[in-house]
Parts: C-alpha cells; structure tokens; sequence
C-alpha cells in the first residue's frame, strides 16, 4: 500500500485497515518508526465524509508544530489550534489541542457561549507579515466542543502520558467522559503492559480497541560510548574490556581517569555522524556548551559557504520580522551551524531554531528533553550528556522510555542506514551508572500505570452535573480501578493456591500479608479520595451538605489553573478594585516560576507590596494550604513576576520587561509562556464575570492588549 509516496510498512497497513473498518485502535511503536502518518490517513478519511476530528498532544511544541504541518496538509481554512497559549480558526473540522482543552470541554458539557465577535481582535496596529496565523484574542474557556454528532475521531498522541505523575489524571478523565461514539486512535510508545492498557480502553470504550504492535524501527540504532581515555567511539563491549583494564591499572596507580568534554566528542563522531542532538538537562549547560563550540576552531568547519549563504537568508528574514532580538553572538552561532533549543528560549528564536534544523542547516543542536517529545526532527547522531537527570530535589536514572524517546530521535528514515547513539562516559563513574545502563539497553520499557488525581476543579463540576451513583461509576471506569482489581484477582489466586497447600510458617506469613494486601485493594479508594475532596469543599463554604454548590463553587467551575488560590482570591475580593491591567499582572505571578538564581528588580511603587500582603494572607490561609496539603501539591506564586506582567498589559516590551531580569540563561520564552497562561486564566475569570457586563468587557479588552507581539507568536 502507497500512501502519500512512500510504501507503508505492515504496521501502518494493519491500522490503516481498521481505521476503514470503524474501528478505534491503539498504535505502539517505536519513536521515529511513522506512527503520524496513520493519524493523517484518519484525519483525511473523516474531512472526505464530511465530519469533524479532534488531535490531542501532551505539549505545547508537539501542537504547534502539528499545526504548521496540517496547515501544509490539509489547507489553514481546516485546521484550528487551541492550546493554553494560544487558539487559531477555533471552529475547523480538525482541531489540533492539548490533552488538558478537551478534557475541559468534556467535562464542563455543552453550554451556551456568549457572541464572541466582540473579542475578536481589531485590526492590529503593527503590520504582520504573511506567515503568522490570524490568531484569536480569545482563550480556550471561549471554545466550546463540536456537535458530537458530526465528532468521528479523536487522535490521542503519546497516549501512554497517562501514567505522567502530574498531568496523567486528564488522560484518564478524557477516555472516561468521551462517548463510546467517538472513534479512538492513541498512538503511543512501547509498553510492557500494552495488552492490559488495551483491555482497558476496550472495557470503557464499550467497543474493542485493536492493538497495532511494530517493536522494530525503520533506522535500526548503534550505541557508542565516548570516552577520553579510550580516545573514540567504541561500543559497549569494547568499553567494558577497556574499563576492566583500567581499573587494574588504577588500582596500582591510583590515577583518576580523564574527563570527556563535548569538544571530544565532536571530534570523534567526524563529519559523517552530523546533524548530532546533544541532549543536556540544564538550560544552563545547553546554553553555555553551544556557546563555547561556536568559539573553537573545530566549528569553522561544521558547514560550507553555501549553508551560511542559506543560513544569511534566513537570518535577514528573522531580522526584518522581529528587529532587535538577534545578538551578535547568536548571528554567529547559527552561521556556523551550531544552535542550542529549551524551553525558555525567545519564542520566536526557538521557532527559528526549529526551521533552521529542518532545512538541515543546524549541525550540532544542544538540546533538553523537550526537543525530543514528539516533534518529528531526526538527527543521524544523538548523545547523552548523562543517563541520570537533576529532577529539582535529586539525581534520579533516566526511565527507559525517556532513553528510547531521545534515542529514537537518531537515524533519518530514508537517509541513514543507521542512527548512531553517543552516550558521554568516564571510567572514573561508570560504577554508578553500570547496572542503569544495562537496563536502558536491556529492559522492556516500563508499564503504562494509573496516577488518577482529580482535580477540584473536576470534582466541583462532577458533583454539580452527577449524582453520586454515576460519579462511582465514572471513577470505577479509571485505568486506576482497573489495575486495582487486575492486582487484587491475582492475589485472590494465590492466596486459593496458599490455602490449598497449608505448608509451613513462612506460607502463613506470606497468607497474612496478601490477605492485607487484597483488603486495601478492595477498599473504594478512589471514592475514598473523592470523598475527601467534597469534605474539604463543604469545609471551607464551596459546597452545602446536599453538595449544592455555594457561589464560591459556581466560581471554581470555571476556574482551572490554581484553582483554590485564584477562587479564594476571587472570593475574597482582592481584584474588586484593581485595574484589568494589575489583574493580569497578578495572574502572571499564579502561572510562572522563576529558576533560584534568576533576580528581578522590584519597582519601588508602594502599590504592589499593599498587594503582596493581602495575596499572601489568602496563600497562607487555611483554604490554599489545605488544598497544598491534599492535592500534595505546591501552589505556584511569584510575586516577582506581577508588576512585570502589569508592564506587558499596559505596552512594555518584551526587551525592556527582560531589562530587569538578571539570569544566566534565557528567559524570554519563560516570560512569553507566563503571559499566555495568565491570558488563558484572565480568560477564566472572565467566564465568572459574564453577569457583569462592566467587567467582562474590561477583561475583554484586556485580552485584546496582552494578546500582541511576542504572545502571537506561534513557536
């Protein structure tokens, strides 16, 4: 079969066969191995006939650049993007969004939308040029579902997120609240408990859910492992002799080995392993290392005349669209193929990056985990600074499926015969990191399990659209209470198979401890922990004892980012006689955290210490803390970062707004993010105000004003 040019592998001819047969199905495969494309059979099946589909990411990154590539696809007039940042064409038959918008949707349930022509944004003053999107003034809280009768499909990618510790709950509140009617395709990584996640989806579903299994890639992998004292690239059992070898040596000796810099490392991979991802976990380190090899000899060489002319266009073009933001340095960095890429960079240098990387005019790209989720851009090499991360308490191994998920970005489909995988590695360490790397290299990527946490936010709209028999079913259809009972019909077997035996004291001891085990698993725990929630809401004035919602309530319905802070905020009035201008300066600070060492130079107006004291009198009540304390959660807060957002409202620049950070590491894309989540949130407090005509046309306005510049840019 012949798709779009290219022969379809016999995975991707399986899934296709039985998106045309109506079926919903789970897709695993490796990372690079083509999954999208049976996503982009499935979206061309349902516009041909007429219907509407839904493409869910776990991250921003993943949804733009879906976005761009459907815009390509499929025409701009038929694809929409809604994310917490920004909503393009919010009414297209294919709606690309995160996991987190849905949900939202899903659970909230029709409900009538205002006329929404007086949000769109007036003509902008500042011209823009062709290539940005005509993006909406308006956030997700103004999105409403397509009529679920015309909804065929929706597209669920990295769909084994639903095991992530902070984030995984919506995965699960999205497969439960979906109706059956609504076709499936989740593609995910592999999974050790694939067959138990596809029992799952089948059970709740109502319908089965074919599994489509591809464990081999299309660019087989090579690992190397560099090392100084070695002095190349050897593989893993070469190193294991040499390293014995040393170690003898070193006994005698008591010699520490050398330590391998990512200059080395270039120099061994040679001219024919580049483009390389060099994948760091510090935004510090990914900064500082491109930096440094744009100033070594070695990177006069890494690209041709002919790629710096190419890569001049490009810059020309930036310069003219976004003036001022390209440094010297940077100038230089990109023209002799070098670039790093985070989270935090200029919104509009990362899109930058990206476009120079696909062009393949970035030869070395330093990089942090982000780059690799999702986004469709192989490199022939990726290298590992290290296989342990800092995750902001400790050093913790690299989980197999962040190895594979980085290491599957090597080896580019059609153009390389193998990807190479580079991981960094002294003698002196090795010790540590031994058993981990065999693992990473041996193991089964760990099970997809539950880490089901409701929200208050979705226990507020549950209790005010269910009764309690229908919530006890919902939660009964979790992932979590599917596991629970999978483990306790296990336990229950052996604990028969113990009872038949009799046997010895050590079988009675294990009888008893499994006998606990089973009566945990049988206790509602879910319902338990719902419970909980509800009796914190009736605590603090949210919900009365029928679990009627109080006004306070009816607030926190809307309310989806630091939900119990922002309502108790609300409640407590501390924005009746703001600005919409300090409101949205206030929000920034609920939304965006800075990193320790960054520093912001505080305005010495008296206005917002006033202000900081009653923020914080409500952040240190009994309500926020509470709700810390269950959710196990810290609420974010940033005081620092209000005025700065209250500057961006009333027409500062990015420039200057960054005039009065002090960071080592860029922070443009920290702040541009800030500010779109705080609109997202303005946008939510506009939806309390709807009965308030004065104020929802205050806030309307507002984000009018904040929605410019940096904020529509699509990164």
């Amino acid at each position: 079969m012949v798709y779009r040019g290219l022969t379809l592998d016999p995975f991707q001819r399986e899934a296709i066969e039985y998106i045309e047969e109506g079926k919903s199905v789970l897709v695993a495969a490796p990372t690079g191995t083509g999954k999208t494309l049976i996503a982009d059979y499935l979206i061309e099946e349902v516009l041909e006939d007429g219907g509407e589909v839904i493409y869910t990411a776990p991250v921003k990154a993943l949804s733009n650049q879906k976005y761009r590539e459907y815009c390509r696809y499929f025409g701009r007039d038929k694809v929409g993007l809604v994310t917490g940042d920004l909503v393009i064409n919010r009414d297209a038959p294919v709606r690309i969004m995160t996991t987190e918008i849905l949900r939202n949707m899903l659970l909230e349930g029709p409900r009538l939308i205002e006329e929404l022509s007086d949000v769109s944004p007036d003509e902008p003053d500042e011209p823009h040029t062709s290539k940005e999107p005509d993006i909406d003034a308006f956030s997700p809280s103004d999105v409403t579902l397509p009529d679920l009768a015309n909804l065929r499909a929706v597209i669920i990618d990295e769909i084994h997120f639903l095991d992530d510790e902070d984030r995984g709950t919506v995965w699960e509140e999205l497969l439960i609240y979906l109706p059956s009617t609504v076709r499936i395709l989740g593609l995910s990584a592999t999974l050790s408990n694939l067959e138990e996640f596809a029992d799952w989806l089948t059970q709740i579903r109502d319908a089965k859910v074919e599994v489509v299994l591809e464990t081999e890639r299309a660019v087989p992998l090579e690992l190397k492992v560099a090392c100084k004292d070695i002095g190349g690239l050897v593989n893993r059992e070469k190193f294991e002799t040499e390293y014995a070898r040393w170690q003898r040596k070193n006994k005698r000796q008591k010699k520490k080995g050398g330590i391998t810099r990512h200059i080395d490392i270039l120099k061994m991979l040679g001219d024919d392993r580049l483009p390389a991802l060099f994948f760091i976990y510090s935004r510090k380190m990914v900064e500082m290392l491109a930096r440094k090899l744009a100033k070594h000899p070695l990177a006069r060489d890494l690209n041709d005349r002919r790629d710096r002319k190419e890569i001049d266009e490009h810059l020309k073009t930036f310069d003219e669209e976004f003036p001022g933001v390209m440094t010297r340095k940077l100038r230089r960095m990109y023209r002799r193929g070098i670039a790093f890429h985070h989270a935090g960079l200029h919104v509009a240098l990362k899109a930058l990056v990206e476009e120079l990387y696909e062009a393949r005019l970035i030869r070395m790209l330093y990089c942090t985990s982000t780059f690799a989720m999702g986004i469709n851009m192989p490199a022939r090499t990726v290298i590992f600074d290290s296989l342990t991360r800092f995750n902001g308490t400790d050093f913790v191994p690299l989980r197999i499926r962040e190895f594979m998920q980085m290491a599957g970005r090597s080896g580019r489909r059609g153009i390389d015969p193998v990807g190479t995988v580079v991981i960094r590695q002294d003698f002196q360490y090795y010790d540590e990191v031994r058993a981990l790397l065999k693992r990473l290299l041996t193991a089964e990527s760990e099970p997809v399990e539950s880490s089901f946490n409701l929200t208050f936010h979705s226990v507020v709209n549950l209790v005010d659209r269910f009764d309690e028999e229908s919530i006890r079913f919902m939660l009964n259809q979790s992932f979590k209470a599917y596991q629970d009972g999978q483990m306790a019909r296990t336990i229950e077997k052996r604990i028969n198979d113990l009872e038949q035996e009799g046997g010895s004291r050590a079988a009675r001891k294990e009888l008893a401890a499994l006998r606990r085990e089973l009566a945990l698993l049988e206790r509602p725990r879910l319902w338990e922990a719902f419970s909980r929630k509800v009796s914190f809401l009736k605590k603090h004035g949210y919900l009365e004892a029928d679990n009627s919602l109080n006004a306070s309530a009816r607030i926190l319905s809307h309310i989806k980012i630091e939900e119990i802070f922002v309502t108790e905020l609300i409640v407590g009035g501390v924005f009746e006689e703001l600005t919409a201008d300090e409101i949205f300066g206030i929000m920034v600070g609920l939304v965006q955290s800075l990193p320790r060492r960054a520093k912001v130079y505080m305005p010495e107006n008296e206005k917002w210490f006033e202000l900081f004291d009653k923020i914080d009198k409500i952040h240190s009540g009994a309500a926020v803390q509470g709700a810390e304390e269950l959710m196990d959660q810290e609420t974010t807060y940033t005081p620092e970062l209000m005025p700065l957002g209250e500057r961006w409202a009333k027409g500062d620049s990015l420039a200057e707004i960054l005039d009065d950070i002090r960071c080592r590491t860029d922070l443009a894309g920290d702040l541009v993010g800030g500010f779109r989540r705080a609109k997202d949130l303005v946008s939510q407090i506009r939806q309390v105000h709807r009965d308030d005509e004065d104020r929802w046309l205050e806030l309307t306005e507002l984000l009018r004003k904040v929605t410019r510049d940096e904020v529509r840019v699509l990164d």
